[in-house]
């Protein structure tokens, strides 16, 4: 059987500008959603054998490359063995290519 990944994430829009307050970034409220997103799955995960989970933050960039921002985790929710969130920036010219051609991003080159 080939190995089968899940990757389930939401797309945040940071906004940090010169004398302005900083705004588009995920909340405490959007991290324990992105845990429940996991636990929602689990059943799904189970039943298809699915060998690997990962769980992110997609945030778009005017950058060219794909830039790893790290991850947020809870501790009280590590001990459930959930995934920590791994936060990762897309060039936007990268993902609008992709939708307009109705293509599928390789997930290897988020280096989950």
């Amino acid at each position: 059987m080939s190995e089968k990944i899940l990757c389930y994430g939401y797309v945040y829009n940071i906004q940090l500008e010169h004398g302005k307050e900083l705004r588009g970034q995920p909340g405490i409220g959007d991290i324990t959603k992105q845990y429940l997103y996991q636990l929602a799955y689990k059943n799904f995960v189970n039943d298809h054998g699915i060998q690997d989970v990962k769980n992110c933050f997609l945030m778009p960039t005017e950058q060219h490359s794909i830039i790893n921002k790290g991850y947020v985790n809870i501790e009280m929710l590590d001990a459930l063995g959930l995934q920590n969130i791994q936060i990762r920036q897309l060039p936007a010219e990268l993902i609008y290519s992709h939708y307009l051609a109705n293509e599928k991003m390789d997930i290897g080159l988020l280096h989950l």
